[in-house]
């Protein structure tokens, strides 16, 4: 079973549901120098993951969201609205795999509304099987295993 890249994964979802939701460019890399306005873009600020019993694993991923408009002074009013829509659409993100929001927040500076949401959740690490090799003695093969069955 291959391993997922759940950072990803999770980044995928959080720009479907705010392009769903909104319908609005969403930039998921550095955005450009010349991009649509008004938009979002999403970047993954910290990634940690912390040991547990046994093979588990706890993530928790960072997301800051940012929402950019052209005019400055009535776009204040626009982005706290955003902010709260947002608090509703990226409690649960995710179709088949869902992330649940652990905590969020927002603020807005310099006529940009910075979302803050960050996703706890727990992974069971894989272990790669070690199949045992066909035994030999003195040179034969030991019986037991298939077809070559010699001693």
């Amino acid at each position: 079973m291959e391993e997922k890249d759940w950072q990803n994964v999770l980044k995928q979802a959080v720009c479907k549901e705010l392009k769903d939701r909104f319908s609005l460019a969403v930039y998921a890399e550095p955005a450009p120098q010349k991009i649509q306005m008004p938009c979002f873009t999403a970047e993954v600020t910290e990634c940690s993951q912390k040991r547990l019993l046994g093979r588990r694993r706890e993530m928790r991923v960072t997301l800051e969201i940012g929402y950019h408009t052209e005019n400055r002074l009535s776009g204040r009013e626009e982005a706290l609205q955003i902010a709260e829509e947002l608090y509703d659409c990226l409690w649960l993100v995710g179709s088949s795999e869902k992330f649940c929001a652990e905590t969020m927040g927002h603020e807005t500076k310099e006529g940009q509304m910075v979302f803050r949401v960050c996703y706890c959740w727990h992974v069971v690490q894989q272990e790669k099987e070690t199949l045992m090799q066909r035994l030999e003695y003195n040179g034969r093969k030991v019986v037991g295993y298939g077809q070559d069955i010699e001693i």
